[in-house]
Protein backbone atom coordinates (compact mmCIF):
# COMPACT_ATOMS: atom_id res chain seq x y z
CA UNK A 1 0.00 0.00 0.00
CA UNK A 2 1.94 2.88 -1.20
CA UNK A 3 5.21 1.01 -0.66
CA UNK A 4 7.95 2.12 -2.82
CA UNK A 5 8.39 0.11 -5.59
CA UNK A 6 12.08 -1.79 -6.46
CA UNK A 7 13.13 -1.73 -9.90
CA UNK A 8 14.03 -4.77 -11.67
CA UNK A 9 17.35 -6.53 -10.59
CA UNK A 10 19.15 -8.62 -12.75
CA UNK A 11 19.11 -11.73 -11.34
CA UNK A 12 18.52 -14.75 -13.19
CA UNK A 13 14.81 -15.97 -13.99
CA UNK A 14 14.46 -18.53 -12.18
CA UNK A 15 10.94 -20.83 -12.81
CA UNK A 16 8.76 -21.09 -9.62
CA UNK A 17 5.20 -23.09 -9.61
CA UNK A 18 2.94 -20.49 -7.95
CA UNK A 19 -0.50 -21.74 -7.81
CA UNK A 20 -3.67 -20.84 -5.06
CA UNK A 21 -3.25 -23.22 -2.03
CA UNK A 22 -5.57 -25.61 -2.22
CA UNK A 23 -7.04 -24.97 -5.31
CA UNK A 24 -8.72 -27.49 -6.83
CA UNK A 25 -10.85 -25.48 -9.76
CA UNK A 26 -13.93 -27.74 -8.79
CA UNK A 27 -13.20 -30.97 -10.24
CA UNK A 28 -16.09 -30.14 -12.21
CA UNK A 29 -13.79 -27.50 -13.79
CA UNK A 30 -12.28 -30.33 -15.83
CA UNK A 31 -15.06 -30.44 -17.90
CA UNK A 32 -14.83 -26.36 -17.80
CA UNK A 33 -11.47 -25.14 -18.48
CA UNK A 34 -9.59 -28.11 -20.81
CA UNK A 35 -6.21 -26.51 -21.49
CA UNK A 36 -4.00 -29.08 -22.65
CA UNK A 37 -0.69 -27.50 -22.36
CA UNK A 38 0.67 -25.48 -19.73
CA UNK A 39 -0.59 -22.79 -18.38
CA UNK A 40 2.72 -20.68 -19.66
CA UNK A 41 4.23 -18.15 -16.87
CA UNK A 42 4.39 -13.85 -16.92
CA UNK A 43 7.34 -12.54 -17.69
CA UNK A 44 8.27 -8.83 -17.27
CA UNK A 45 8.67 -7.59 -20.92
CA UNK A 46 9.59 -3.89 -19.43
CA UNK A 47 8.71 -2.15 -16.27
CA UNK A 48 5.57 -2.90 -16.10
CA UNK A 49 4.16 -4.98 -18.71
CA UNK A 50 3.99 -8.67 -19.32
CA UNK A 51 1.90 -11.27 -21.42
CA UNK A 52 1.84 -15.09 -22.59
CA UNK A 53 -0.60 -16.18 -25.02
CA UNK A 54 -1.36 -19.27 -27.47
CA UNK A 55 -4.11 -20.21 -29.59
CA UNK A 56 -4.43 -24.30 -30.29
CA UNK A 57 -6.67 -25.63 -33.04
CA UNK A 58 -7.88 -29.51 -32.44
CA UNK A 59 -9.97 -31.97 -33.54
CA UNK A 60 -12.07 -34.63 -30.90
CA UNK A 61 -14.30 -37.13 -30.49
CA UNK A 62 -16.78 -38.44 -27.75
CA UNK A 63 -18.53 -41.59 -27.36
CA UNK A 64 -21.72 -39.68 -25.25
CA UNK A 65 -21.56 -35.97 -25.98
CA UNK A 66 -24.63 -35.83 -23.37
CA UNK A 67 -23.30 -37.78 -20.97
CA UNK A 68 -26.51 -40.55 -20.86
CA UNK A 69 -26.59 -44.21 -20.30
CA UNK A 70 -27.86 -47.33 -22.71
CA UNK A 71 -29.72 -45.91 -26.08
CA UNK A 72 -29.52 -42.27 -25.23
CA UNK A 73 -25.72 -41.86 -25.51
CA UNK A 74 -24.54 -40.14 -28.87
CA UNK A 75 -21.17 -39.67 -30.25
CA UNK A 76 -20.19 -36.56 -31.52
CA UNK A 77 -17.15 -35.14 -33.42
CA UNK A 78 -15.97 -31.62 -33.02
CA UNK A 79 -13.43 -29.27 -34.11
CA UNK A 80 -12.48 -26.38 -31.95
CA UNK A 81 -10.02 -23.38 -31.74
CA UNK A 82 -8.98 -22.41 -28.47
CA UNK A 83 -7.14 -19.46 -26.91
CA UNK A 84 -5.58 -19.10 -23.56
CA UNK A 85 -3.00 -16.25 -21.58
CA UNK A 86 -2.88 -13.12 -19.67
CA UNK A 87 -1.47 -10.27 -19.54
CA UNK A 88 -0.09 -7.93 -16.46
CA UNK A 89 0.08 -3.89 -16.37
CA UNK A 90 1.34 -2.17 -13.42
CA UNK A 91 2.50 1.39 -12.83
CA UNK A 92 2.86 3.19 -9.66
CA UNK A 93 -1.15 3.82 -9.60
CA UNK A 94 -2.51 0.55 -11.59
CA UNK A 95 -1.75 -2.43 -11.13
CA UNK A 96 -4.17 -5.03 -13.44
CA UNK A 97 -4.44 -8.51 -14.29
CA UNK A 98 -6.41 -10.57 -17.28
CA UNK A 99 -6.05 -14.57 -17.56
CA UNK A 100 -8.20 -17.08 -19.06
CA UNK A 101 -9.44 -19.51 -22.16
CA UNK A 102 -11.73 -19.11 -24.84
CA UNK A 103 -13.11 -22.15 -26.98
CA UNK A 104 -14.87 -21.94 -29.87
CA UNK A 105 -16.08 -25.45 -30.66
CA UNK A 106 -18.27 -26.96 -33.24
CA UNK A 107 -20.11 -30.17 -33.14
CA UNK A 108 -20.04 -32.03 -36.83
CA UNK A 109 -22.95 -34.44 -36.19
CA UNK A 110 -25.22 -31.91 -34.17
CA UNK A 111 -24.17 -28.84 -36.59
CA UNK A 112 -23.98 -26.48 -33.61
CA UNK A 113 -21.41 -23.84 -32.85
CA UNK A 114 -20.76 -23.61 -28.98
CA UNK A 115 -18.56 -20.63 -26.84
CA UNK A 116 -16.53 -21.31 -24.12
CA UNK A 117 -14.84 -18.92 -21.78
CA UNK A 118 -12.95 -19.13 -18.17
CA UNK A 119 -12.22 -15.79 -17.72
CA UNK A 120 -10.93 -13.21 -15.15
CA UNK A 121 -9.66 -10.00 -14.44
CA UNK A 122 -8.07 -7.95 -10.95
CA UNK A 123 -6.98 -4.58 -10.59
CA UNK A 124 -6.13 -2.00 -8.22
CA UNK A 125 -6.04 1.46 -8.54
CA UNK A 126 -4.08 3.64 -5.77
CA UNK A 127 -5.77 7.05 -5.66
CA UNK A 128 -3.70 8.85 -2.72
CA UNK A 129 -0.60 6.42 -1.54
CA UNK A 130 -1.18 4.99 2.28
CA UNK A 131 -4.89 6.11 1.93
CA UNK A 132 -7.24 5.81 -1.05
CA UNK A 133 -7.57 2.86 -3.25
CA UNK A 134 -9.94 1.28 -5.69
CA UNK A 135 -10.26 -2.54 -6.66
CA UNK A 136 -12.22 -3.94 -9.33
CA UNK A 137 -12.55 -7.48 -10.30
CA UNK A 138 -14.79 -9.68 -12.82
CA UNK A 139 -14.72 -12.84 -13.88
CA UNK A 140 -17.19 -14.92 -16.45
CA UNK A 141 -16.97 -18.72 -16.59
CA UNK A 142 -19.20 -21.54 -17.61
CA UNK A 143 -20.27 -23.37 -14.30
CA UNK A 144 -22.18 -26.63 -13.62
CA UNK A 145 -26.40 -25.73 -12.54
CA UNK A 146 -27.04 -27.64 -9.31
CA UNK A 147 -24.57 -29.68 -7.08
CA UNK A 148 -25.62 -33.00 -8.89
CA UNK A 149 -25.13 -31.54 -12.41
CA UNK A 150 -23.51 -34.25 -15.13
CA UNK A 151 -19.54 -33.08 -15.89
CA UNK A 152 -16.74 -34.75 -17.95
CA UNK A 153 -13.26 -34.33 -18.68
CA UNK A 154 -14.90 -32.98 -22.17
CA UNK A 155 -15.28 -29.49 -22.33
CA UNK A 156 -18.14 -29.98 -24.98
CA UNK A 157 -20.06 -32.70 -23.13
CA UNK A 158 -23.47 -32.40 -21.20
CA UNK A 159 -24.11 -28.53 -22.52
CA UNK A 160 -27.26 -28.25 -20.79
CA UNK A 161 -26.14 -28.86 -17.54
CA UNK A 162 -23.90 -25.91 -17.32
CA UNK A 163 -24.82 -21.75 -17.49
CA UNK A 164 -22.93 -18.77 -18.17
CA UNK A 165 -21.87 -17.31 -14.98
CA UNK A 166 -20.36 -13.57 -14.91
CA UNK A 167 -19.61 -12.08 -11.63
CA UNK A 168 -18.05 -8.67 -10.89
CA UNK A 169 -17.40 -6.56 -7.38
CA UNK A 170 -16.32 -3.12 -7.42
CA UNK A 171 -14.36 -1.60 -3.73
CA UNK A 172 -13.32 1.46 -2.99
CA UNK A 173 -11.73 1.63 0.37
CA UNK A 174 -9.43 3.72 3.12
CA UNK A 175 -6.18 2.18 3.90
CA UNK A 176 -3.93 3.66 6.40
CA UNK A 177 -0.75 2.26 7.55
CA UNK A 178 0.31 4.41 10.78
CA UNK A 179 3.44 5.70 11.88
CA UNK A 180 3.53 2.88 14.55
CA UNK A 181 3.10 0.17 12.13
CA UNK A 182 -0.66 -0.25 12.78
CA UNK A 183 -3.35 -0.29 10.08
CA UNK A 184 -6.96 1.44 9.45
CA UNK A 185 -8.93 0.44 6.99
CA UNK A 186 -12.31 1.67 5.78
CA UNK A 187 -14.12 -0.44 2.98
CA UNK A 188 -17.27 -0.87 0.83
CA UNK A 189 -17.76 -3.32 -1.45
CA UNK A 190 -20.42 -4.47 -3.99
CA UNK A 191 -20.33 -7.49 -5.86
CA UNK A 192 -23.43 -9.16 -8.44
CA UNK A 193 -23.23 -12.64 -10.05
CA UNK A 194 -25.52 -13.01 -13.13
CA UNK A 195 -26.40 -16.37 -14.18
CA UNK A 196 -27.79 -17.32 -17.58
CA UNK A 197 -29.19 -20.89 -17.15
CA UNK A 198 -31.67 -20.54 -20.38
CA UNK A 199 -30.42 -23.41 -22.16
CA UNK A 200 -29.21 -25.52 -19.35
CA UNK A 201 -31.72 -28.90 -18.97
CA UNK A 202 -32.48 -27.57 -15.08
CA UNK A 203 -34.53 -24.56 -16.70
CA UNK A 204 -36.77 -26.34 -19.64
CA UNK A 205 -37.53 -28.61 -16.76
CA UNK A 206 -38.35 -25.88 -13.95
CA UNK A 207 -37.96 -22.69 -15.51
CA UNK A 208 -34.32 -20.35 -15.02
CA UNK A 209 -33.70 -21.29 -11.58
CA UNK A 210 -30.87 -19.08 -10.93
CA UNK A 211 -30.38 -15.53 -11.37
CA UNK A 212 -28.87 -12.36 -10.10
CA UNK A 213 -27.47 -12.23 -6.43
CA UNK A 214 -26.61 -9.15 -5.24
CA UNK A 215 -24.22 -8.27 -2.01
CA UNK A 216 -23.32 -4.61 -0.46
CA UNK A 217 -20.78 -5.29 1.99
CA UNK A 218 -18.86 -2.53 4.28
CA UNK A 219 -16.12 -3.04 6.57
CA UNK A 220 -13.73 -1.24 9.37
CA UNK A 221 -11.06 -2.65 10.57
CA UNK A 222 -8.14 -1.37 13.27
CA UNK A 223 -4.75 -3.83 13.51
CA UNK A 224 -1.99 -3.21 15.75
CA UNK A 225 0.36 -4.43 13.16
CA UNK A 226 3.68 -4.63 14.72
CA UNK A 227 2.82 -1.86 17.55
CA UNK A 228 3.24 -4.51 20.26
CA UNK A 229 6.70 -6.42 21.61
CA UNK A 230 3.97 -9.41 22.09
CA UNK A 231 0.12 -9.05 21.50
CA UNK A 232 -1.30 -8.66 18.16
CA UNK A 233 -4.71 -7.31 17.92
CA UNK A 234 -7.45 -6.33 15.01
CA UNK A 235 -10.73 -5.13 15.72
CA UNK A 236 -13.82 -5.39 13.13
CA UNK A 237 -16.85 -4.32 12.60
CA UNK A 238 -18.41 -5.54 8.95
CA UNK A 239 -22.29 -5.24 7.94
CA UNK A 240 -23.33 -7.05 4.51
CA UNK A 241 -26.78 -7.21 2.52
CA UNK A 242 -27.07 -10.13 0.31
CA UNK A 243 -30.36 -10.64 -2.35
CA UNK A 244 -30.55 -13.75 -4.67
CA UNK A 245 -33.30 -12.90 -6.78
CA UNK A 246 -35.91 -15.42 -7.37
CA UNK A 247 -37.49 -16.20 -10.69
CA UNK A 248 -40.54 -18.34 -11.28
CA UNK A 249 -41.19 -20.83 -9.51
CA UNK A 250 -38.39 -19.96 -7.59
CA UNK A 251 -38.75 -17.52 -4.10
CA UNK A 252 -36.01 -14.99 -3.19
CA UNK A 253 -33.21 -15.67 -0.83
CA UNK A 254 -31.61 -13.36 1.34
CA UNK A 255 -30.45 -11.94 4.43
CA UNK A 256 -28.47 -9.36 5.99
CA UNK A 257 -25.69 -9.72 9.07
CA UNK A 258 -23.88 -7.04 11.12
CA UNK A 259 -21.03 -8.65 13.16
CA UNK A 260 -18.75 -6.99 15.63
CA UNK A 261 -15.79 -8.32 16.75
CA UNK A 262 -12.54 -8.52 18.06
CA UNK A 263 -9.10 -11.32 17.82
CA UNK A 264 -5.82 -11.20 19.40
CA UNK A 265 -2.38 -12.91 19.24
CA UNK A 266 -0.08 -13.17 22.49
CA UNK A 267 3.58 -14.84 21.44
CA UNK A 268 5.19 -17.01 24.01
CA UNK A 269 7.92 -16.93 22.34
CA UNK A 270 9.27 -16.32 18.93
CA UNK A 271 7.65 -19.41 17.75
CA UNK A 272 4.61 -19.84 19.41
CA UNK A 273 1.31 -17.58 20.36
CA UNK A 274 -2.09 -18.33 21.37
CA UNK A 275 -4.56 -17.11 19.67
CA UNK A 276 -8.11 -16.37 19.56
CA UNK A 277 -11.46 -14.23 18.94
CA UNK A 278 -15.02 -13.00 20.34
CA UNK A 279 -17.66 -11.34 18.36
CA UNK A 280 -21.40 -10.92 18.53
CA UNK A 281 -23.60 -12.22 15.39
CA UNK A 282 -26.83 -10.32 14.25
CA UNK A 283 -28.87 -12.16 11.32
CA UNK A 284 -31.80 -11.13 9.56
CA UNK A 285 -33.41 -13.80 7.13
CA UNK A 286 -35.40 -12.18 4.15
CA UNK A 287 -37.81 -14.14 1.88
CA UNK A 288 -37.20 -18.09 1.95
CA UNK A 289 -34.14 -18.22 3.81
CA UNK A 290 -36.87 -16.77 6.96
CA UNK A 291 -38.74 -20.57 6.43
CA UNK A 292 -35.37 -22.70 6.70
CA UNK A 293 -33.51 -20.82 9.50
CA UNK A 294 -34.02 -19.00 12.95
CA UNK A 295 -32.14 -15.86 13.09
CA UNK A 296 -31.95 -16.78 17.00
CA UNK A 297 -30.02 -19.91 16.09
CA UNK A 298 -27.80 -18.16 13.55
CA UNK A 299 -27.53 -15.07 15.63
CA UNK A 300 -25.35 -14.52 19.21
CA UNK A 301 -22.21 -14.12 20.46
CA UNK A 302 -19.54 -16.67 18.74
CA UNK A 303 -15.70 -17.29 19.93
CA UNK A 304 -12.75 -19.56 19.19
CA UNK A 305 -9.96 -19.91 20.97
CA UNK A 306 -6.22 -21.92 19.66
CA UNK A 307 -2.65 -20.99 18.96
CA UNK A 308 -0.20 -20.15 16.24
CA UNK A 309 3.28 -21.50 15.42
CA UNK A 310 5.57 -21.15 13.43
CA UNK A 311 8.06 -24.77 14.07
CA UNK A 312 10.28 -23.92 11.49
CA UNK A 313 11.23 -20.98 9.09
CA UNK A 314 9.56 -22.31 6.40
CA UNK A 315 6.43 -23.78 8.63
CA UNK A 316 3.49 -22.32 10.13
CA UNK A 317 0.22 -23.18 11.43
CA UNK A 318 -2.86 -21.70 13.02
CA UNK A 319 -5.27 -23.85 14.43
CA UNK A 320 -8.38 -22.70 16.13
CA UNK A 321 -11.87 -24.35 17.96
CA UNK A 322 -14.74 -22.53 18.51
CA UNK A 323 -19.05 -22.06 18.31
CA UNK A 324 -20.80 -20.01 15.59
CA UNK A 325 -24.01 -19.78 13.83
CA UNK A 326 -25.50 -22.50 16.34
CA UNK A 327 -22.72 -24.76 16.21
CA UNK A 328 -19.00 -25.97 16.73
CA UNK A 329 -16.53 -25.61 14.08
CA UNK A 330 -12.49 -25.75 13.49
CA UNK A 331 -10.77 -22.15 11.90
CA UNK A 332 -7.41 -23.36 10.64
CA UNK A 333 -4.53 -22.68 8.14
CA UNK A 334 -0.72 -24.60 7.96
CA UNK A 335 1.56 -23.71 5.01
CA UNK A 336 4.82 -25.70 4.72
CA UNK A 337 7.32 -24.89 2.75
CA UNK A 338 9.00 -28.65 2.13
CA UNK A 339 11.66 -27.26 0.51
CA UNK A 340 12.33 -24.37 -2.49
CA UNK A 341 10.40 -26.10 -5.13
CA UNK A 342 7.75 -27.86 -2.93
CA UNK A 343 4.94 -26.44 -0.65
CA UNK A 344 1.96 -27.49 1.56
CA UNK A 345 -1.18 -25.76 2.48
CA UNK A 346 -4.47 -26.91 4.44
CA UNK A 347 -7.23 -24.73 5.49
CA UNK A 348 -10.33 -25.06 7.21
CA UNK A 349 -13.19 -22.34 8.28
CA UNK A 350 -17.16 -22.11 8.65
CA UNK A 351 -19.41 -19.52 6.76
CA UNK A 352 -23.00 -18.40 6.41
CA UNK A 353 -23.40 -17.02 2.42
CA UNK A 354 -25.41 -18.17 -1.04
CA UNK A 355 -23.41 -20.09 -3.51
CA UNK A 356 -23.33 -16.92 -6.10
CA UNK A 357 -21.87 -14.82 -2.98
CA UNK A 358 -19.42 -17.60 -2.65
CA UNK A 359 -18.02 -16.87 -6.02
CA UNK A 360 -17.10 -12.99 -5.24
CA UNK A 361 -15.79 -13.59 -1.74
CA UNK A 362 -12.32 -13.09 -0.80
CA UNK A 363 -11.92 -9.29 -1.91
CA UNK A 364 -9.54 -8.28 0.57
CA UNK A 365 -6.61 -9.84 -0.52
CA UNK A 366 -7.11 -8.63 -3.74
CA UNK A 367 -5.05 -5.27 -3.86
CA UNK A 368 -2.62 -6.92 -1.85
CA UNK A 369 -2.19 -10.33 -4.06
CA UNK A 370 -1.92 -7.87 -7.38
CA UNK A 371 0.50 -5.89 -6.04
CA UNK A 372 2.95 -8.83 -4.25
CA UNK A 373 2.35 -10.45 -7.68
CA UNK A 374 3.47 -7.32 -9.51
CA UNK A 375 6.61 -7.00 -7.14
CA UNK A 376 7.66 -10.97 -7.50
CA UNK A 377 7.78 -9.99 -11.66
CA UNK A 378 9.86 -6.95 -11.83
CA UNK A 379 12.15 -8.73 -9.65
CA UNK A 380 12.33 -11.47 -12.50
CA UNK A 381 10.85 -14.05 -11.23
CA UNK A 382 8.67 -16.07 -13.89
CA UNK A 383 4.99 -16.87 -12.37
CA UNK A 384 1.79 -18.30 -13.58
CA UNK A 385 -1.02 -15.70 -12.84
CA UNK A 386 -4.16 -18.06 -12.26
CA UNK A 387 -2.73 -17.60 -8.49
CA UNK A 388 -3.62 -14.05 -7.66
CA UNK A 389 -6.72 -14.26 -10.09
CA UNK A 390 -8.31 -17.42 -8.35
CA UNK A 391 -7.58 -15.67 -5.22
CA UNK A 392 -9.23 -12.39 -6.00
CA UNK A 393 -12.43 -13.99 -7.94
CA UNK A 394 -12.56 -16.78 -5.53
CA UNK A 395 -12.08 -18.38 -8.82
CA UNK A 396 -11.04 -22.14 -8.28
CA UNK A 397 -11.44 -22.39 -4.25
CA UNK A 398 -12.01 -26.53 -4.65
CA UNK A 399 -14.46 -26.30 -1.48
CA UNK A 400 -18.13 -26.46 -1.34
CA UNK A 401 -18.97 -26.75 -5.08
CA UNK A 402 -15.93 -26.33 -7.49
CA UNK A 403 -17.89 -24.05 -10.13
CA UNK A 404 -21.14 -25.38 -9.50
CA UNK A 405 -24.40 -22.34 -9.10
CA UNK A 406 -27.64 -23.69 -6.52
CA UNK A 407 -29.96 -21.46 -5.18
CA UNK A 408 -30.61 -20.75 -1.15
CA UNK A 409 -28.43 -19.40 1.57
CA UNK A 410 -26.44 -22.25 3.19
CA UNK A 411 -24.18 -22.85 6.51
CA UNK A 412 -20.85 -24.46 5.43
CA UNK A 413 -18.43 -25.75 7.03
CA UNK A 414 -14.99 -26.28 4.45
CA UNK A 415 -11.38 -27.78 4.81
CA UNK A 416 -8.98 -28.21 1.97
CA UNK A 417 -5.48 -28.95 1.32
CA UNK A 418 -2.47 -29.31 -1.22
CA UNK A 419 0.53 -29.91 -2.41
CA UNK A 420 2.38 -28.35 -5.50
CA UNK A 421 5.81 -28.47 -6.45
CA UNK A 422 8.40 -29.46 -9.03
CA UNK A 423 11.92 -31.09 -8.92
CA UNK A 424 13.81 -31.92 -11.99
CA UNK A 425 11.63 -32.35 -14.64
CA UNK A 426 8.58 -33.43 -13.09
CA UNK A 427 5.62 -30.93 -11.80
CA UNK A 428 3.23 -32.27 -10.05
CA UNK A 429 0.08 -30.65 -8.08
CA UNK A 430 -1.97 -32.72 -5.04
CA UNK A 431 -5.65 -31.07 -3.66
CA UNK A 432 -8.62 -32.05 -1.50
CA UNK A 433 -10.93 -30.57 0.00
CA UNK A 434 -14.12 -31.38 2.06
CA UNK A 435 -17.59 -29.47 2.70
CA UNK A 436 -20.39 -29.55 4.35
CA UNK A 437 -23.51 -27.24 3.25
CA UNK A 438 -26.80 -26.92 5.32
CA UNK A 439 -29.38 -24.96 3.39
CA UNK A 440 -31.71 -25.86 5.62
CA UNK A 441 -33.94 -27.39 3.25
CA UNK A 442 -31.37 -29.69 2.18
CA UNK A 443 -27.89 -30.96 2.72
CA UNK A 444 -25.57 -31.22 0.80
CA UNK A 445 -21.81 -33.29 1.44
CA UNK A 446 -18.95 -33.13 -0.88
CA UNK A 447 -15.57 -34.69 -0.87
CA UNK A 448 -12.96 -34.55 -3.35
CA UNK A 449 -9.26 -34.87 -4.49
CA UNK A 450 -6.91 -35.06 -7.61
CA UNK A 451 -3.40 -35.36 -8.91
CA UNK A 452 -2.08 -33.60 -11.81
CA UNK A 453 1.94 -34.95 -12.90
CA UNK A 454 3.77 -33.83 -15.70
CA UNK A 455 6.75 -35.01 -16.78
CA UNK A 456 9.35 -33.52 -19.47
CA UNK A 457 10.72 -36.79 -20.94
CA UNK A 458 13.15 -35.58 -23.48
CA UNK A 459 14.02 -31.74 -24.36
CA UNK A 460 10.94 -31.65 -27.17
CA UNK A 461 8.22 -34.27 -25.38
CA UNK A 462 6.35 -33.87 -22.21
CA UNK A 463 3.60 -36.34 -21.00
CA UNK A 464 1.13 -35.63 -18.68
CA UNK A 465 -1.64 -37.12 -16.94
CA UNK A 466 -4.15 -36.62 -14.18
CA UNK A 467 -7.01 -38.12 -11.55
CA UNK A 468 -10.04 -36.62 -9.93
CA UNK A 469 -12.48 -37.60 -7.88
CA UNK A 470 -15.94 -36.01 -6.52
CA UNK A 471 -18.42 -37.43 -4.83
CA UNK A 472 -21.75 -35.69 -3.71
CA UNK A 473 -24.30 -36.40 -1.33
CA UNK A 474 -27.62 -34.74 -1.48
CA UNK A 475 -30.42 -35.10 1.08
CA UNK A 476 -33.46 -33.59 1.75
CA UNK A 477 -36.54 -35.03 3.12
CA UNK A 478 -39.38 -35.29 0.57
CA UNK A 479 -42.04 -34.28 3.31
CA UNK A 480 -40.13 -30.42 3.70
CA UNK A 481 -40.42 -30.68 -0.67
CA UNK A 482 -44.01 -31.28 -0.10
CA UNK A 483 -45.04 -28.41 2.42
CA UNK A 484 -42.48 -25.98 0.31
CA UNK A 485 -42.77 -27.02 -3.41
CA UNK A 486 -41.63 -23.43 -5.05
CA UNK A 487 -38.62 -23.97 -3.38
CA UNK A 488 -37.83 -26.78 -5.13
CA UNK A 489 -38.63 -25.47 -8.11
CA UNK A 490 -42.02 -26.84 -8.51
CA UNK A 491 -44.87 -24.69 -9.20
CA UNK A 492 -48.12 -25.83 -7.29
CA UNK A 493 -50.82 -23.87 -9.37
CA UNK A 494 -50.00 -26.27 -12.39
CA UNK A 495 -52.39 -29.13 -12.55
CA UNK A 496 -49.61 -31.45 -13.51
CA UNK A 497 -48.23 -30.81 -10.10
CA UNK A 498 -48.52 -34.09 -7.95
CA UNK A 499 -46.54 -33.28 -4.46
CA UNK A 500 -46.12 -36.58 -3.17
CA UNK A 501 -45.17 -37.85 -6.94
CA UNK A 502 -43.08 -35.19 -7.74
CA UNK A 503 -41.33 -34.38 -4.66
CA UNK A 504 -40.45 -38.44 -4.39
CA UNK A 505 -39.11 -38.02 -8.31
CA UNK A 506 -36.72 -35.45 -7.44
CA UNK A 507 -35.57 -37.08 -3.49
CA UNK A 508 -34.73 -40.26 -6.25
CA UNK A 509 -32.29 -38.36 -8.82
CA UNK A 510 -30.39 -36.62 -5.93
CA UNK A 511 -28.50 -39.25 -3.07
CA UNK A 512 -24.62 -39.98 -3.72
CA UNK A 513 -22.68 -39.61 -6.80
CA UNK A 514 -18.98 -40.70 -7.32
CA UNK A 515 -17.49 -39.39 -10.83
CA UNK A 516 -14.13 -40.37 -11.31
CA UNK A 517 -12.17 -38.47 -14.39
CA UNK A 518 -8.95 -39.28 -15.86
CA UNK A 519 -6.76 -37.79 -18.53
CA UNK A 520 -3.81 -38.40 -19.90
CA UNK A 521 -1.56 -36.93 -22.50
CA UNK A 522 1.53 -35.78 -24.84
CA UNK A 523 2.80 -33.13 -26.33
CA UNK A 524 5.73 -32.66 -28.51
CA UNK A 525 7.36 -29.49 -29.33
CA UNK A 526 8.67 -28.80 -33.18
CA UNK A 527 9.65 -25.43 -33.29
CA UNK A 528 10.05 -23.08 -30.34
CA UNK A 529 6.72 -21.87 -30.24
CA UNK A 530 4.78 -24.80 -31.78
CA UNK A 531 3.84 -27.97 -30.34
CA UNK A 532 1.25 -31.16 -31.04
CA UNK A 533 -0.43 -33.06 -28.72
CA UNK A 534 -2.80 -35.82 -28.20
CA UNK A 535 -4.32 -36.50 -25.26
CA UNK A 536 -7.60 -39.29 -24.16
CA UNK A 537 -10.09 -39.26 -20.83
CA UNK A 538 -12.36 -41.34 -19.84
CA UNK A 539 -15.17 -40.18 -17.01
CA UNK A 540 -17.13 -42.60 -14.91
CA UNK A 541 -20.18 -41.70 -12.52
CA UNK A 542 -21.01 -44.53 -10.03
CA UNK A 543 -24.41 -44.10 -7.92
CA UNK A 544 -26.63 -46.49 -6.03
CA UNK A 545 -29.29 -44.95 -8.70
CA UNK A 546 -28.33 -46.34 -12.17
CA UNK A 547 -30.11 -43.56 -13.89
CA UNK A 548 -27.48 -41.45 -12.49
CA UNK A 549 -24.58 -42.98 -13.78
CA UNK A 550 -22.60 -42.23 -17.00
CA UNK A 551 -19.35 -43.58 -18.55
CA UNK A 552 -17.95 -41.13 -21.32
CA UNK A 553 -14.58 -41.76 -23.42
CA UNK A 554 -12.82 -38.78 -25.16
CA UNK A 555 -10.08 -38.14 -27.58
CA UNK A 556 -8.12 -34.90 -28.14
CA UNK A 557 -5.41 -33.92 -30.69
CA UNK A 558 -4.08 -30.54 -32.14
CA UNK A 559 -1.56 -28.11 -32.68
CA UNK A 560 -0.29 -25.25 -30.23
CA UNK A 561 1.67 -22.27 -30.96
CA UNK A 562 2.86 -19.75 -27.82
CA UNK A 563 3.41 -15.99 -28.14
Amino acid sequence: MGQQRKKPNKMSRVKKTLLASAATAGFAGAALAQVTNPTAPLKMQTDYFGYSAGVSARAGYSDNINLQRGALKKDEFFLSTLFTGGAIVSTPRVTGLILGDLDFSYLLNQGDFRVSQNIAATSTFTAVDNWLYFDLSGSTTRQLVGDNARFSGNINAARNQQANVHTYSASPYIFRQNSDESTTELRYRYSQVFVDDQKSLSSLLFGSSIQDSVTHEALAQYDTGRKFDQLHIRLTAYGSDTTEDGVAPFPDFGYRQGSLSASAQYALSSRFALSGGVGYDEIENQGASALFFSDSDLSGFFWRAGFSAQPGARSSIRLEYGQRYGDDFIDADARYQISRRFLFTASASRSFRTRAQFATSRFRSTQRGALEFADRLRAGDELDARSVIEAANWYARGQSSGLSQTNGVTVSNNASAGLVGSFDRTELSFRGYYSDDDFGYRQVESIGGGLDLRRRVTRKLTGYGSVTYRRIDTVFDPATCEANPLVFGFDPTDPAFDAMTDCADLAANNGVTNTVVGRLGASYRLYENASVFVEGSHTERFAPNPDLEYAENSILAGITLDF
